[in-house]
């Protein structure tokens, strides 16, 4: 099972604290993925988002983007919908870079 089935799990619950692992998990993986892309050593997930700022390669507006899914998240299932979606946009992109595109 994917990560976003199982995130999307949360919106009829309005599963905020479910909602929030799930992006947590999914981000730590995109952060892999592109610490890799850009050949630089990945520690752990403290930081990581503002590091990318110094790599060439990256989704356009990351950080932001990221601090985003997380401000969408609310206890309501309109805006973890929202945060799920947003972040799944950050994954398409990500996948492009890594395409070679």
């Amino acid at each position: 099972m994917g990560l976003f089935y199982l995130a999307k799990k949360s919106i009829a619950r309005a599963d905020v604290a479910y909602a929030a692992g799930c992006c947590f998990r999914g981000v730590a993986c995109i952060l892999q993925a592109i610490f890799a892309l850009n050949e630089q050593y990945w520690m752990n997930e403290k930081g990581a988002v503002a590091l990318t700022d110094t790599f060439s390669l990256r989704p356009v507006g990351f950080q932001s983007r990221i601090g985003e899914v997380f401000t969408l998240l609310a206890a309501d299932s309109d805006s973890i919908r929202a945060a799920i979606a947003a972040l799944e946009e950050v994954v398409q992109d990500t996948a492009v870079l890594l395409a070679g595109g």
